[in-house]
């Protein structure tokens, strides 16, 4: 058999040229990811903006439909929110940073996805900071914060470890929007043998919370993630995200 890139596998005919490819050559996952701030890209324009064009190596599009968006309208208008990405009808739709950790899913090969970058945020990692203390910035109209449960959040597996006791608090110069998405827990709530819990101390009361069962939005002082247990089923976990205005 020969194949013939960007085509579909075919047999040899006189006077075609083709490639042939080892088996040991064949990649079936998706390529390697590199570090933003090395991944090649070029400059393009979409809608009158400016926009770099990277290659993203994958991307959970039905576990992250709650932030993908068409391009259009008030998208538009807030779009150093979001990150871009061509549709086959030559628009665009676009999802929102921290529904992507795009630092850490992109690759330098063509054999990823185009996604387009017109600004980074200040982002945090719950598996890189355990045993921390995050003092946050105050809250104003150009600090967001991404807080993703681990690198990789939208196009890599939440990662299941032997063990995770891990505990990562926040504290806020002023009080912070908080909101809190998660694809982490089963369908029973039970999220695979894991506890992820957060305490929250607001206005003097502390809060606890179950983020296996409920979801939560609210304003911070403080606030405490707690991760920990063992894996039980090892069932796929998107991981989750929270986004700080």
């Amino acid at each position: 058999m020969a194949y013939q890139f960007n085509s579909k596998p075919c047999s040899c005919h006189g006077g075609e040229k083709v490639i042939y490819v080892a088996n040991s050559f064949i990649s079936y996952g998706p390529p390697a990811t590199v570090p933003f701030s090395t991944a090649p890209y070029i400059n393009t324009i979409v809608k009158n903006i400016e926009f770099k064009q990277y290659q993203l190596v994958n991307f959970f599009s039905d576990v992250s439909s709650k932030f993908v968006k068409s391009f259009e309208g008030y998208v538009v208008d807030s779009y150093q929110l979001f990150y871009v990405f061509p549709r086959e009808d030559d628009d665009h739709n676009a999802v929102t940073f921290f529904g992507l950790d795009i630092d850490s899913c992109v690759t330098d090969t063509l054999c990823g996805m185009p996604v387009l970058v017109n600004i980074t945020h200040l982002t945090y990692y719950i598996l890189n900071e355990c045993g921390n203390t995050i003092q946050l910035p105050p809250q104003n109209s150009e600090t967001f914060i991404a807080v993703f449960s681990h690198p990789g959040f939208g196009c890599k597996a939440f990662p299941d470890g032997p063990t995770y006791n891990c505990s990562v608090t926040f504290i806020a110069a002023t009080l912070r929007d908080f909101y809190y998405y998660g694809s982490f827990f089963g369908t029973n709530g039970s999220c695979d043998g894991y506890t992820l819990g957060l305490e929250r101390i607001y206005s003097g009361i502390s809060e606890n919370v179950n983020l296996c069962t409920d979801k939560w939005n609210g304003n911070i002082a403080t606030a405490t993630f707690i991760l920990r247990g063992t894996a039980a089923a090892k069932m796929f976990k998107a991981g989750f995200t929270v986004f700080m205005p």
